[in-house]
C-alpha cells in the first residue's frame, strides 16, 4: 500500500502545542496512520454524544488519548460525514482533525 499524503487542520495543529510532554509519540503514531490508515484504527460508525462523527476514524495513542481523522477515499462515501474536508484533496489523502484526550478529542474540542 503506498503512503498517504497528510493534511493537519488548525485544531490538529493547536493541540499538538498543548501535549508537549507527549509530542514525540503523537509524531509517532501520525506516521503510522499516512502509511496505513486502516491498521489499527477505528471507524466511527455512530454519533458520539451530539457531535455526529461518522466517517471519521480514531487512532489510539494511549489509554486516554486518540487522534480523529478521515481518510478522502473513505469519507465520500459517508453523506452524513460533517467532517469531510475532501473536495479539493486527492483520495490517498489523510485530514487529521484533532488530537487529544479521549473526551475532549471526540468533542472535537
Amino acid at each position: 500500500m503506498s503512503k498517504y499524503e497528510a493534511f493537519y487542520e488548525k485544531l490538529f495543529i493547536s493541540n499538538i502545542a498543548l501535549y508537549s510532554s507527549i509530542r514525540e509519540r503523537i509524531k509517532k503514531r501520525v506516521e503510522r496512520v499516512i502509511d496505513n490508515p486502516y491498521n489499527n484504527t477505528e471507524l466511527l460508525a455512530d454519533a458520539s454524544g451530539k457531535l455526529n462523527l461518522i466517517g471519521c476514524r480514531s487512532a489510539k495513542i494511549d489509554r486516554n488519548f486518540r487522534i480523529l481523522f478521515v481518510i478522502c477515499e473513505e469519507c465520500r462515501k459517508f453523506a452524513e460525514c460533517r467532517f469531510c474536508l475532501c473536495q479539493d484533496f486527492p483520495d490517498k489523502t489523510v485530514v487529521f482533525l484533532t488530537v487529544g484526550p479521549h473526551d475532549k478529542a471526540y468533542a472535537m474540542k
